[in-house]
């Protein structure tokens, strides 16, 4: 009996074993960031599975660096079945042939696209083939702080106005409201980040790029175009309505567009449907009395405005082609919008949804999105392959108006020229489809050439021993003794150094197919690249805190080796920043260095010295950067001079005040002298650590504004993680490999042979 029940058991979990193995699961991405999102995603995603028996739907959200990510998944061969599409990421996806044209599965399972507004459903669209389904979307609009207008007695905005109406509006809601002389309170934030200021150009006439999206130069620096995007940097020069925030790379990430609007000190704010799941906790609490109208219009301008666009997409290596497309659909269908809606990200793709999201809004917010659809057209990273990195130079050419005074068509001129070369080089490296990496052999290739090197070498070593085969012996066990270390050092330092010299004499861009080998041609871009010489200028300059961070350093340690009383717990707290968060402190910096509401400019305010601009100058954002290393460094580098100071005999010392010495000369004849194998050490290391400064620059900075703080690990994180490129950044970071050990020969070579060690 006993045997039998253990047989059915056994059959039983074996049966359960079997269905647990057939079932399907699919995967499923989107960029989410907050948990109620991500509950509202995995409802759907439940009601899905129960529709469908024995398949198990898995939500993955990626909240951080979405686009790389996903398309190092594609590379890796193992991408989810189901992913959110960004509208400005479907050039580079349909034309790698990554994604799935859907209207054949579509028609199979009749389902009917006309619920979905048009204009929103062709972004995704190539003739008849369609690789995206639309979950929502949003155009531009302006919401305003309603407190701020009651507060100044100035009526709300019309539905509709004009440039001039508009400026008039903003004027009267900007205020000096601590009478220093400076506005406090803003009329409006308007970054210039391409997204915000595309409707305006688009009103005036003008374009930034050719009808076919292939050329720059007689576009983006047209009259029209030009004409437009002055009354945008007119908004900070002149007018003096909007703040400056910084460099369009600072502005994204300091959160500052939030604090000023719900901090009552911008009244209005440029943005899309997005911005409300953020305004909402402030609405609700009372803290917020928002409202919303559409852009202005100039005068003899047309209205038009831009829709940008996410969509639920198929990868064409799913292994469930139909399934996946099946729940993709199920994704954007009514009833996931209709539960989708709830959350007010953006407004809902199907007309039928967004009606009904209209009729549900109790803040009249809704409506002018919805009326905004008919003149919204898309925009152009819709339809031009690798938009992101030509956005860059439309963002960079107003920053270098905006911060470094140069000539409005000067800069467009020249940044238009750059934009066609780009242009010209997209269309040069980015033909044909992509292919997994699994697909790829280089890499396989490559790193069994090293291991077949590598163990040339020994062997040859062995074989070039001479004496008894005892002798060989012991060469062998050493060399066995040793083969840990040789892996770990052949692995992982000698591998990527060989490769990374690889990766540069070819044009190995992730998502492009064929990687050929370019030899030099690499290097010949870098060295024309302005921006590369320009990093590499910042980077010679930002290593000129070394200098002075040592001189701050030792004088600390000078004080500290005096045996004050509270001397152990100085030391302590000078060392603190060197064991904390690199990226915790460089953000406390950036708080400290905000010119509205940092603590730095409250110390100049009280000490009666004009305010900075701080890292929102390029003036001054390289001064802010090395005060924050210096200040940062201070820590480690004392405790290395401590110890060189407390290894000299105090005997020397003594006979030099027998002797009448002053403690300067003490100083300058016995500290100086013999701390020379320590200087030398802080010195060399601190100059390698300067020349790899990063966190700092990608944390406060961004690069900016107008690239004056760009170094050249910068600028190959982005080559390599934005762009994608990394042959050139490989090329780039041997350049600086070279450069740094250049650097430490010359100082060895100038200053070693000075030094005197005991």
């Amino acid at each position: 009996m006993r045997y039998a029940l253990a047989v059915f058991c056994f059959c039983l979990l074996a049966d359960t074993a079997l269905l647990a193995s057939s079932e399907i699961t699919l995967r499923v991405s989107n960029w989410s960031t907050r948990q109620r999102d991500i509950e509202y995603e995995n409802k759907i995603i439940r009601a899905f599975e129960e529709l469908h028996p024995g398949v198990s739907v898995t939500l993955e959200p990626v909240p951080h660096h979405y686009d790389q990510k996903i398309l190092l998944s594609i590379v890796a061969g193992s991408p989810p079945d189901v992913f959110l599409l960004d509208s400005g990421s479907i050039p580079s996806y349909v034309n790698k042939g990554v994604v799935l044209d859907l209207m054949p599965h579509i028609r199979l399972l009749g389902f009917d696209l006309g619920v979905y507004f048009p204009n929103v459903l062709a972004i995704a669209r190539r003739d008849s083939a369609l690789y995206a389904l639309p979950k929502d979307f949003t155009p531009m609009v302006i919401y305003y702080n309603k407190k701020l207008f009651d507060e100044a007695n100035v009526s709300y905005p019309p539905a509709q106005w004009t440039w001039e109406e508009f400026l008039v509006t903003a004027k009267r809601l900007t205020k000096d409201t601590d009478g220093d002389g400076e506005a406090d309170q803003f009329g409006v934030l308007w970054p210039q980040m391409t997204y915000m200021w595309m409707p305006l150009v688009w009103m005036h006439g003008g374009d930034v790029l050719s009808p076919d999206g292939r050329r720059a130069t007689g576009y983006f620096n047209s009259p029209q175009t030009i004409a437009a995007l002055q009354k945008i940097i007119d908004l900070q020069r002149i007018h003096k309505v909007a703040p400056n925030l910084g460099s369009h790379e600072q502005i994204r990430t300091s959160g500052l567009l939030e604090s000023l609007f719900f901090s009552n000190r911008a009244a209005m704010r440029v943005s899309g449907h997005w911005s409300m799941p953020t305004f909402l906790p402030y609405i609700e609490s009372g803290k917020l009395s928002l409202g919303v109208t559409t852009l202005p219009v100039p005068a003899q301008g047309k209205k038009v405005n831009v829709m940008y666009e996410s969509g639920w997409c198929v990868p064409v290596s799913t292994p469930h082609p139909g399934l996946a497309v099946e729940l993709a659909i199920f994704m954007s269908n009514e009833f996931a919008a209709r539960l989708r809606s709830e959350m007010l990200i953006g407004m809902p793709a199907m007309k039928s949804v967004a009606a009904e999201q209209v009729q549900k809004d109790t803040l009249g917010i809704e409506k002018t999105f919805l009326e905004e659809v008919p003149y919204c057209r898309q925009h152009w990273g819709s339809v031009v392959e690798r938009f992101p990195e030509i956005e860059r130079f439309f963002e960079d050419a107003i920053d270098d108006v905006l911060f470094n005074n140069r000539p409005i068509h000067e800069s467009f001129t020249v940044h238009a020229q750059r934009i066609d070369e780009k242009l010209q080089q997209i269309r040069a490296t980015g033909a044909g489809k992509a292919t997994a990496l699994p697909g790829n052999t280089e890499i396989l290739r490559f790193l069994l050439v090293m291991m077949v090197l590598a163990l040339s070498l020994a062997g040859f070593g062995v074989w070039k021993t001479r004496g008894a085969a005892a002798k060989r012996r012991q060469t062998l066990v050493g060399f066995a003794f040793l083969l840990p270390s040789f892996v770990h050092l052949l692995i992982f330092w000698l591998t990527p150094i060989a490769f990374a010299f690889y990766l540069s004499m070819h044009n190995w861009e992730i998502i492009v197919p064929h990687k050929p080998f370019i030899g030099a041609d690499n290097f010949v871009e870098m060295f024309r690249d302005h921006a590369f010489w320009n990093a590499l200028k910042n980077t010679l300059i930002y290593s000129l805190n070394v200098p002075f961070g040592m001189a701050f350093s030792l004088g600390v340690a000078v004080m500290l080796n005096l045996k004050l009383r509270g001397g152990h717990l100085l030391r302590t707290l000078y060392f603190l920043p060197s064991v904390s968060s690199f990226v915790a402190i460089a953000l406390v910096w950036r708080l400290l260095y905000e010119p509205q509401i940092g603590l730095a400019n409250f110390i100049l305010d009280l000490l009666n010295l004009p305010k900075s601009l701080w890292r929102n100058s390029p003036d001054t954002a390289m001064l802010a950067l090395i005060i924050m290393s210096i200040w940062l460094g201070l820590g480690y580098q004392m405790v290395i001079f401590l110890a060189g100071l407390q290894g000299i005999p105090s005997s020397l010392y003594e006979a030099a005040m027998i002797d009448g010495a002053s403690p300067w000369q003490r100083f300058r004849t016995i500290t100086l002298p013999l701390l020379q194998p320590t200087t030398f050490f802080i010195f060399i290391t601190s100059i390698i650590g300067s020349f790899q400064v990063f966190t700092a620059i990608y944390v406060m900075t961004g690069g900016g504004p107008a690239r004056s703080t760009d170094v050249v690990v910068h600028h190959i994180y982005q080559a390599a993680w934005n762009n994608l490129r990394m042959g050139y950044a490989s090329a780039m970071s041997l350049v600086l490999f070279v450069i740094i050990m250049a650097a430490t020969w010359l100082q060895f070579r100038l200053l070693g042979k000075h030094v005197e060690y005991a």
